[in-house]
């Protein structure tokens, strides 16, 4: 899928103005909401993502796990969405009449258009062979309607659902959001599902990855490391100079094969072998999983630069660098942060008042977006982890309190700098997170601090709900403001973005055991770093006590949560007592799991490192 010349409003934070060419592309393209059905990077594949997107080299377009569904017609996935409703691709999808007669595929014909409807679409293996391949229950009129026979959930409010629920609300003919969504499922039940001839066929999917690649070197190393694993790589879009060159990764488990007969539905060729289809299936889905991990693997050992164009040099007309050069100290910072229109640095430059005026109007001189340059006079402390009084002023206006708004793809929030903790240097692992909420799920996020986290989850996702907690009332505060931002912004596409955040402002040990149990698809907990109490230091329980009262809330069953850890170097990558922490936990409540990913979020400390693992839970244990 190419990626388009034009960036998003807002795409890019403040801290990052200046960028351009292929990093600021990258920004906007892994920014936008995702278009797929789930709305979401299927689970499978969120480890070679990460893996391509963590390089300044690449970024991924597109990504499919592998699935396998059930489907009729000719079988070209774009006539999903026109010819099944009966008008032409240049109508809007959700601007046609609903389906309600048998008149759909003359109209189809009329217009030129094949015809694909798919059923039971699963990208994980088939657990329920009776019941997956059971042909009889894909008729929506009949009473044993089954919809996804055990495979993935059946999709709630979406991209292509966004238009209609426009409709309804701007037309009057739904009071809000939440009448809208009411609706929805009427609406659907009208243009989808209706009964047709011909042959219902099975087919698998297998692992397909699209990257765009900053230079012709790069795109060949990541050739190079894909060909162990996949016969079919090659480049399959390229402009010399500007930075890009697609390059196209696809499996080879493929399976297309008819379960009944073209002209009469009720003969079915394997009746009675439902389990060999499903051993057919899950072999395909096995073997497509383990060259998907080899090639995580060759990525990783990839060596560090694999092209002579370094990401941020080439982007910056004039690099930090350049500063030293023009200052008789020599002590300019090579490193900050930019938090909205705050510069910070990480240490007190040396010298006196006008020569640390000196240094924070050089920054301030090569981006204009900052007007004020702070220094950190003492390291972070306490588990609200505010800077307080620690931060001093060297150049600009003198603000009291201290508080900026800082934009992050498009969103914006309210931060005050003395009294609550923030880093834009997260925004990538934010983005990460974004990127696995699937449609319609319930998001509680812990410890959410300013409330970046969940504004990016309920401005940028398709989520049903997103509640988030926080204990500091400043950083609450905050996030309120931040909410109703949140509500006025035009750039923000999707609908209720706003009303679907709600603000907890409390200690997370006493507002859990108030929710409903077992009621969120997802949990994101980036708890504050407790010192000696963290078991990256020997001497605490590694968050334990958090654990056990965020696992009750959690769905048993296809539940995740994104666990946030501090582990020394020694540990990476696979963080085992992070693993065993959280295997514990949740044998004590009788849960099985799995572990999707392990992310390192960033460096806290020399040798210590702040870590995210992203774990799921797969039923309970018999």
């Amino acid at each position: 899928m190419p990626v388009d010349d034009d960036s998003e409003p807002g795409a890019a934070s403040t801290g990052q103005a200046g960028l351009s060419g292929f990093q600021a592309r990258k920004e906007s393209a892994l920014g936008k909401r995702d278009k797929s059905n789930a709305g979401r990077i299927d689970p499978r594949a969120v480890d070679i993502c990460a893996a391509i997107n963590d390089r300044s080299e690449y970024f991924t377009t597109s990504s499919c796990a592998g699935r396998c569904l059930l489907y009729r017609g000719d079988g070209i996935k774009s006539h999903h969405h026109f010819a099944a409703a009966g008008y032409s691709q240049e109508e809007s999808t959700l601007d046609a009449p609903p389906v309600n007669d048998a008149s759909t595929n003359n109209e189809a014909e009329t217009h030129g258009l094949g015809f694909f409807e798919r059923f039971r679409v699963s990208h994980d293996v088939v657990h329920e062979p009776a019941r997956y391949f059971n042909l009889s229950t894909l008729d929506p009129n009949d009473a044993q309607y089954d919809p996804t026979g055990g495979g993935d959930p059946v999709r709630s409010v979406g991209q292509f659902d966004h238009m209609q629920l426009q409709k309804q609300v701007g037309g009057g003919q739904a009071e809000g959001w939440a009448d809208a969504v009411a609706q929805l499922p009427t609406h659907l039940a009208k243009s989808a599902g209706v009964a047709r001839e011909g042959a219902i066929w099975l087919r698998f999917e297998p692992f397909i990855l699209h990257v765009m690649c900053r230079s012709l070197s790069a795109a060949s190393a990541l050739m190079a490391a894909a060909r162990p694993s996949f016969k079919n790589v090659g480049l399959t879009s390229f402009k010399h100079g500007y930075g890009r060159y697609i390059v196209a990764i696809w499996g080879d488990e493929g399976l297309d094969m008819p379960l009944t007969a073209p002209d009469d539905p009720s003969i079915m060729f394997f009746a009675g072998r439902e389990d060999w289809l499903a051993k057919l299936v899950n072999e395909r889905h096995k073997r497509n999983w383990a060259k998907m991990e080899r090639f995580v693997d060759e990525v990783r050992r990839m060596p560090p630069a694999v092209d002579d164009v370094d990401g941020w040099s080439a982007s910056v007309p004039s690099s930090i660098h350049d500063i030293n050069d023009t200052l008789a100290t020599g002590s300019t910072p090579k490193r900050f942060e930019v938090v909205g229109d705050v510069a910070i640095l990480n240490n007190v430059p040396p010298g006196n008042d006008n020569e640390r005026e000196t240094v924070g109007k050089a920054i301030m001189a090569q981006n204009k977006a900052i007007k004020v340059c702070v220094a950190r006079t003492s390291s972070l402390s306490g588990t609200e982890r505010a800077p307080g009084q620690s931060l001093i002023t060297i150049a600009g206006a003198k603000r009291s309190p201290l508080i900026t708004t800082h934009v992050e793809y498009g969103i914006q929030c309210v931060v005050d700098l003395e009294k609550s903790f923030f880093s834009a240097r997260m925004g990538p692992e934010r983005l990460r997170i974004c990127q696995q909420v699937a449609r319609g799920e319930r998001v509680l996020v812990l410890f959410c601090g300013v409330g970046m986290d969940c504004l990016q989850i309920a401005g940028r996702t398709q989520a049903e709900s997103v509640i988030a907690v926080e204990l500091n009332p400043i950083a609450a505060e905050c996030a309120r403001r931040g909410q109703r931002l949140l509500e006025r912004n035009k750039s923000v596409k999707t609908i209720g973005a706003a009303e679907r955040l709600k603000i907890i402002e409390g200690n997370v040990t006493d507002v859990i055991p108030s929710l409903q149990r077992e009621s969120f698809d997802r949990i994101v907990a980036p708890r504050p770093k407790e010192g000696e109490l963290d078991g990256d230091l020997g001497l605490g329980d590694g968050g334990a006590a958090f654990l056990e009262q965020m696992l009750p809330v959690l769905k048993p069953d296809g539940g995740e949560l994104h666990w946030y850890d501090f582990a020394a170097d020694h540990e990476l990558p696979g963080c085992e007592r992070t693993k065993e922490t959280l295997e514990k936990g949740c044998s004590k409540f009788g849960l099985n799991m799995e572990v999707i990913h392990v992310a390192q979020v960033g460096s806290i400390a020399k040798r210590q490192f702040r870590v995210c693992m992203d774990v799921r839970l797969t039923g309970k244990k018999s």
